[in-house]
């Protein structure tokens, strides 16, 4: 069965990589947008099973777009993944608490976050 997964990320180089690490794993359909408005919405009208989300993105933060979809029903317990270059004291925790459940910095591990995909997909 195909899942899907959300990919939303405004650095076309970042893009890139996560699409040719997705396009490893099998039967995975990647739907992606750069803008956070954008891809709330995108998000919003799909059947996600999986999200992976910059935090710094255009109109609309990651950690807005978790926190919103988190209060939908339908998104309560969506794996949602962040993805972001903060890596200040502190950060990780104040993203994880506006509802994600895994927080990678970049720049990304290819085989880490390959794992950490293919986990969530099973």
């Amino acid at each position: 069965m195909t899942k899907n997964v959300y990919v939303i990320e405004d650095n076309e180089k970042n893009m890139k990589l996560f699409r040719a690490i997705l396009n490893l794993i099998p039967d995975i359909e990647i739907l992606e947008e750069t803008r956070g408005d954008l891809g709330f919405e995108l998000i919003k009208s799909g059947n996600p099973d999986l999200v992976i989300l910059d935090i710094q993105l255009p109109e609309k933060s990651g950690t807005e777009i978790c926190s919103e979809l988190r209060k939908i029903e339908k998104f309560k317990d969506l794996p949602i993944i962040a993805v972001t270059s903060f890596a200040m004291k502190g950060d990780k925790e104040r993203i994880l608490a506006s509802g994600f459940n895994q927080y990678i910095s970049k720049p990304i591990k290819v085989q880490e976050f390959r794992e950490l995909v293919t986990n969530y997909l099973q």
